[in-house]
């Protein structure tokens, strides 16, 4: 039967059409094409469809029964075509994400609630957490990563950098040596966040841009950014954190940055998706619209955060 759905939808037009000639012309098809079409659904209903004259053509009773039915199927196809269509340019459906605890406090959140308004007919299922989700066994369409990508299976897209400060509580600097060299940083103890790189490279600003790798003792380490940053304020040790997420704590004297002149290394925020996953018009459009706002905004602290 498949076969013949285009014979079907050529018959369809020339039952509208009146004539071969005129469904020849709207389908930019030659009139002879058109004829076989016609003659090939009759061989496989074994039936006439068309009344042949030379002056006029008209349908039998078996040719305006299956033209009605005809007309049903194109609508139908007519339908479908048009509402995957409107999918396309008005994304639907329920997107999972998951996303490491401290990008709450990133500037995504507001970009979400944003596209969120841009897209009434889509949904947004999210899990902050500082568990390292497997996206396919868990069942999520996409997942956020601060700082390097481990799982190069994934696909990804970069959607943003920021920058890592060395931090410290004023307490438990006052109880220190002063810090005025790199070095000084491996006299002290550090807590160590999951995803920051050992040791920490320093790059000194201005035209020496001299580099230096810190190789601090690690007393404590945590898979969680909060529990990381209250302990550096409760003056367990430094700790090596992104801008947005120690930018307020240092303003408001919670806690002091490192040797100021040395830039610790950027990193990034990605988006992350399995390979085999098909495509997910509403996962697609997402990332687009977060990287592309990621993109037209300075790349400043300031940016990086709600």
């Amino acid at each position: 039967m498949i076969d013949h759905l285009r014979a079907l939808a050529v018959f369809s037009s020339v039952a509208d059409a009146g004539s071969f000639r005129a469904a020849a012309k709207k389908l930019g098809l030659s009139a002879s094409v058109v004829s076989h079409h016609v003659t090939s659904l009759e061989r496989y209903l074994d039936t006439p469809l068309i009344y042949r004259t030379t002056r006029k053509l008209s349908l039998t009773a078996a040719g305006e029964q299956l033209a009605g039915s005809a007309r049903a199927m194109l609508r139908s196809a007519e339908e479908g075509f048009s509402e995957v269509g409107h999918q396309t340019s008005n994304p639907t459906g329920l997107l999972t994400v998951t996303a490491p605890a401290i990008m709450q406090y990133a500037r995504f959140v507001t970009r979400t609630s944003t596209f969120m308004k841009h897209n009434p007919n889509a949904e947004i299922s999210m899990s902050f957490t500082d568990r390292r989700i497997n996206l396919v066994e868990e069942g999520f369409d996409l997942g956020l990563r601060v700082g390097r990508l481990e799982d190069s299976s994934l696909m990804s897209k970069k959607l943003a950098e920021g920058r890592l400060h060395l931090c410290a509580s004023p307490d438990y600097l006052r109880s220190k040596s002063p810090i005025r060299q790199p070095r000084d940083l491996e006299k002290l103890e550090a807590i160590d966040l999951a995803g920051v790189s050992r040791p920490v490279i320093l790059t000194k600003s201005g035209r020496e841009r001299k580099q230096h790798s810190v190789h601090m003792p690690y007393r404590i380490t945590v898979d969680s950014g909060f529990a990381a940053r209250r302990m550096a304020e409760e003056g367990c040790g430094i700790v090596v954190m992104p801008d947005f997420f120690v930018r307020e704590r240092i303003a408001e004297g919670h806690l002091m940055e490192l040797l100021p002149d040395w830039r610790a290394p950027s990193y990034g925020i990605y988006a992350v998706w399995p390979p085999n996953s098909g495509t997910n018009r509403l996962r697609s459009a997402y990332v687009d619209f977060v990287g592309a706002i990621s993109k037209t905004e300075p790349q400043t602290d300031r940016n990086m955060r709600n």
